[in-house]
């Protein structure tokens, strides 16, 4: 007979609520570790969350997904969205994901990745030589190749698009940031941005979708909003249980999903490169095998199709980058419904956060945590015990973009590597930021062409 959940969640005491949020905000990940050790791999940071860190509890979560918790949620305090609505929305979204992850076909992936690195090699001349901001210039490169991705297939530009989703982005992460929730209708400056650039974000998104939308279906998608327009109209019970009707995949479902896309899919990236360029910087052994794998990175340049198994040591380099670490460090879940998870009582409304940081450095499921090792990853055996490496969630909502940003990744660095020798002014100093997403605080760079051997 199973033991009986239990309710009183251990966590700090003794303590008001913002002096918690005090400590937390002054170190994240320092404070996050001093409660795991204190408390071990289920504890309470407030009131409304819990924080798990033990990889089958969090598996849990993410398997459960769409039944017992959520990932829709306000950046706002005080949602009152009824339980029907958010699952409508749910399966919405869920459609337009299952119809999304066939993606397009290799032709136009191949057409996108010549178009990817020769916009990448032209955000990088422009910088001219001169020292950069490493991360700001990563995550406006990949916002715009990215919108590309989804929307460009056609020639179309889309740079209106990809600066709107990102002023979007950057306008959220005041909010994101803190642990702190501020209400809708707060008159705050604040908040009035976050909602005027959301609604421009989204009508900017909407036109453009609209636009296809009113064209005939392409005969080979191009990208990932031919994949969707193809699925129009589909009713998000179609091929689950046999089922039909319920609500349909329509154009607004198609703009936000493109929306969340795009928002996802340039910070991570973004910020793995620069933490690839630090860690080349501080390690040229790397950096060399990274450029022995030239010849599959100028086939891409060409036209080729190349996959990341087509650079391995590239690819073992950019998991043991989201192993180290994973730019979304802190993943979460709302609790749907009262529910259980790991033998504690959960209410509607609480968050159910989880750290792939912690969890990837935990040496109960890694060998040697704490060393930079790529090699880990081309030895055969899978480098980690049980559910220990989820740097782009797990289950029914995994990051949507993951598939697109490990292709990205893998050959935009070693696209980097090929073409210039990256002087990395303060690689030493630039250590992780636990911020929206984990990051190489003030990374800064030049970037000099090279002659290229071969």
């Amino acid at each position: 007979m199973a033991a009986p959940a239990r309710s009183l969640i251990p966590g700090p005491t003794g303590r008001r609520l913002r002096d918690h949020t005090y400590e937390y905000e002054r170190d994240r990940l320092g404070f996050l570790t001093r409660c795991h050790e204190e408390f071990g791999d289920v504890f309470r940071f407030s009131p409304m969350t819990v924080v798990v860190g033990h990889p089958d509890t969090v598996h849990d979560l993410f398997l459960r997904t769409n039944v017992d918790f959520r990932t829709e949620g306000s950046l706002f305090s005080g949602d009152r969205t009824p339980a029907a609505a958010q699952t409508r929305e749910t399966d919405v979204n869920m459609l337009a994901r299952r119809k999304g992850w066939r993606g397009v076909n290799k032709s136009a992936a191949a057409a996108h990745g010549a178009r990817f690195l020769g916009h990448l090699d032209s955000a990088v001349r422009d910088s001219g030589g001169r020292a950069v901001e490493v991360l700001a210039m990563m995550k406006e490169f990949f916002g715009l190749a990215v919108a590309d991705y989804c929307l460009g297939g056609h020639g179309d530009d889309v740079t209106d698009v990809a600066e709107a989703v990102d002023v979007s982005a950057k306008t959220s992460v005041r909010l994101m940031a803190s642990s702190l929730s501020l209400p809708r209708w707060l008159p705050l400056p604040v908040v009035s941005r976050v909602r005027k650039a959301e609604r421009r974000a989204l009508a900017l998104l909407g036109d453009v979708v609209a636009a296809r939308l009113a064209e005939p279906v392409a005969a080979e998608p191009r990208d990932l909003l031919d994949v969707l327009h193809a699925h129009l109209g589909t009713p998000t019970g179609a091929g689950r249980h046999g089922a039909h009707g319920g609500a349909a995949l329509d154009a607004v479902a198609i703009a936000r999903l493109v929306d969340v896309v795009m928002r996802a899919s340039h910070g991570v990236p973004g910020a793995t490169t620069a933490w690839a360029l630090r860690e080349l910087a501080l390690r040229p052994r790397h950096l060399e095998r990274v450029r022995a794998e030239r010849d599959a990175v100028r086939a891409a340049a060409r036209g080729d199709h190349v996959t990341p198994a087509d650079l391995p040591f590239t690819a073992a380099f950019v998991n043991e980058l989201l192993r180290a670490y994973p730019p979304t460090w802190l993943m979460g879940r709302w609790v749907h419904r009262d529910t259980t998870l790991a033998g504690y009582d959960l209410r509607r409304g609480q968050q159910v956060m989880a750290s792939a940081y912690h969890v990837h450095r935990d040496p109960r499921w890694w060998h040697d945590p704490g060393e930079f090792r790529p090699e880990r990853w081309l030895e055969g055996e899978r480098p980690y015990e049980g559910r220990a490496y989820f740097p782009f969630g797990a289950g029914p909502r995994v990051c949507f973009g993951n598939q697109l940003g490990l292709a990205q990744l893998t050959l935009a660095i070693a696209w980097l590597a090929d073409r210039y020798d990256v002087e990395v002014l303060n690689a030493a100093e630039a250590s992780p930021a636990a911020r929206e997403l984990l990051v190489p605080l003030g990374l800064k760079a030049r970037f000099l062409p090279r002659a290229r051997a071969g």
